[in-house]
């Protein structure tokens, strides 16, 4: 999923929201697979982004024969196309933003700023703590080695001695 586009809310077209409109009107109240998420859309005449990929995927997989009544709560083949162009052009715009703010990151050479905005930023580890591996040593980093404070290599020689005796 998309994080710049998942709290974004969309407006359905009126032509859209008319064919789902007269497809639960000629149910004449009956209850239908899909009719409850069909009124929703109606009432709100809005999707957000989580349910829109979702209709995506169900009316690109669904049986348009077998389950022509739900393919048309959810909107059919206007929803379908719609719905597709709409989300790919949502998702170009934010990777052109994207796309330009690295560009003008790489003319202004800022320093200090990311060059690719596509990354995410983070902090690295800090290297003033002690290293949790015992058998690795960070001496070059930190003022207290792991090993030698712990006297492993004074036991080590021990044990030779034991061993060869």
């Amino acid at each position: 999923m998309n994080n710049d586009l998942k709290d974004r809310v969309f407006n359905i077209p009126q032509n859209i929201l008319h064919k789902i409109s007269q497809t639960v009107m000629h149910l004449n109240g009956q209850h239908a697979d899909g009719k409850e998420r069909a009124e929703k859309l109606l009432k709100d005449g809005t999707v957000k982004y989580g349910q829109l990929k979702k209709i995506i995927h169900e009316l690109t997989y669904m049986d348009k024969v077998k389950d022509k009544l739900k393919f048309e709560l959810a909107g059919g083949d206007l929803m379908n196309n719609w719905s597709k162009t709409h989300l790919q052009g949502e998702r170009d715009m934010v990777s052109n933003k994207k796309d330009s703010r690295k560009r003008a990151d790489e003319i202004g050479a800022i320093s200090g700023e990311r060059s690719n905005s596509h990354l995410k930023t983070h902090s690295k580890k800090s290297s003033t703590f002690p290293s949790l591996n015992m058998m690795k040593s960070n001496s070059h980093k930190n003022t207290i080695s792991p090993i030698v404070s712990l006297g492993l290599f004074e036991q080590i020689e021990k044990f030779k001695k034991l061993i060869r005796y």
